[in-house]
């Protein structure tokens, strides 16, 4: 009797060695559209997440970064499917998830994207809700167009205005920036509040885009002030809300703040209100759908969704200066995040 049970347990110590030896550590390739924090910060937190929450497996991680350009996040992509597919492919951000997305060779590897604005119009699904006809999800981590405006209205209606506040929509022509002001655009007559004019300066590619996409939007921002008579700004997702001292730049030179960003760190910035999925939360709500997918599950089984958690701010210094009141609720909401 001893014999056979040693016998069997000698079998089962055997099958789990070799059960270990033969497992392949699950790989995980990871393109990064360009050196900004928001991708960074996200991708640190995806990671941070899916490593606790997947104790029991060895996990390879392969990075590239596009460095902001779209020609290299192609080559990139094209490099990855000449090579065995990865058991998961994450894009960060819109040019990265593009490349993938558009590579008809990558359509058949499990992908999953984070931080990019708007997958309707990039032709990911045809509505939120909806599943991928490629293998491919993910989430949004910008709130709807018309969320964001029945808030900033609500500010608005609480200040008595007398006539609407004319607001400069400022946005590079990167895609997620065009896309939001569109978004915005096209809800415009629906508020009596609000006047838009579009404040736009090109996309430029690489490491030194951003300064010169901020020296391109002060100067529109400078001349439209003239034109138009702009009382603020909204500041667009994209990579030009990354641009180093960007609200203080666009203050001295202009006189006008921000009265909407999509951003917690423009609203402790001088941003009057500024509602955003923050980079934690993005990497967290990723890592979770990256372990169904690693477990097996088809990555367009799981509709493409905007995030369910978002982070609100307000600054009451400059409330102050544009003569509007912030209402109580607006506060409560905000919680840790009241700025001035």
């Amino acid at each position: 009797m001893k014999k056979t049970s040693l016998l069997i347990m000698s079998i089962l110590l055997c099958f789990v060695f070799h059960a270990q030896v033969e497992a392949k550590p699950l790989r995980v390739v990871i393109i990064e559209t360009a050196p900004l924090p928001i991708v960074a910060n996200t991708k640190d937190a995806f990671l941070d997440e899916l490593i606790l929450i997947m104790p029991e497996h060895e996990i390879e991680i392969e990075v590239h970064n596009a460095q902001g350009l779209e020609e290299q996040a192609r080559s990139i992509v094209q490099t990855i499917t000449e090579q065995e597919a990865p058991d998961l492919l994450v894009a960060i951000a819109t040019l990265a998830t593009r490349a993938v997305y558009n590579f008809p060779a990558a359509a058949e590897i499990p992908t999953l994207f984070m931080t990019v604005a708007d997958p309707v119009k990039e032709g990911i699904v045809t509505a939120f809700g909806e599943h991928s006809t490629s293998n491919i999800t993910g989430e949004s981590h910008v709130l709807d167009a018309k969320v964001k405006l029945d808030m900033l209205d609500g500010l608005l209606k609480a200040s008595a205005l007398e006539e609407p506040i004319t607001i400069g929509l400022v946005h590079s022509e990167y895609p997620s920036s065009k896309s939001s002001v569109e978004s915005l655009l096209a809800l415009e007559s629906q508020y009596d509040n609000v006047k838009f004019v579009t404040v736009s300066t090109a996309y430029v590619e690489g490491t030194l885009g951003l300064g010169a996409m901020r020296a391109g939007i002060v100067e529109v921002l400078k001349e439209k002030v003239e034109t138009s008579g702009l009382d603020a700004y909204w500041l667009s997702t994209g990579p030009l809300l990354q641009a180093d001292d960007l609200i203080n730049v666009i203050y001295k030179e202009t006189k006008l703040l921000p009265i909407f960003a999509e951003s917690i760190e423009s609203v402790q910035q001088g941003a009057l209100l500024g509602v955003v999925a923050d980079e934690e939360s993005i990497g967290k709500s990723g890592a979770l759908r990256a372990k169904r997918i690693l477990s097996g599950e088809k990555a367009n089984s799981m509709p493409v969704t905007r995030m369910e958690k978002y982070t609100i701010g307000v600054n009451v210094s400059t409330a102050i200066k544009m003569h509007i009141p912030i209402p109580s609720s607006y506060l409560k909401l905000s919680k840790d995040h009241v700025y001035q």
